[in-house]
């Protein structure tokens, strides 16, 4: 299942779209990497509008449960004004490595 996270920036508490991004860069270790594949991720990318106006999240996950389980074990909450969309149908021109 495909999820596409969204958060609009600022946030309520003066995160801008580019320090969500880059609070990532230390925050997923090797360790965070093998616990997603091991829940069933097989797939997550992260970016920030260019004009700053959001913070985006595309993730692939085998289940909802394991998608919960490794937000549980890490204790990860949604950012500020957050949004989940689980996006349906899978169409493309180039399939995951």
């Amino acid at each position: 299942m495909w999820i596409l996270f969204r958060a609009p920036a600022p946030t309520n508490d003066g995160q801008t779209a580019q320090s969500m991004y880059e609070k990532r860069l230390t925050w997923i270790t090797e360790e965070m990497q093998h616990s997603a594949a091991g829940h069933g991720c097989r797939f997550h990318r992260a970016w920030y509008a260019e004009d700053g106006s959001a913070f985006y999240a595309l993730a692939c996950w085998g289940s909802r449960e394991g998608a919960r389980a490794f937000f549980r074990e890490w204790e990860i909450e949604a950012e500020p004004g957050e949004t989940a969309t689980v996006l349906v149908g899978d169409v493309g021109l180039v399939p995951l490595p």
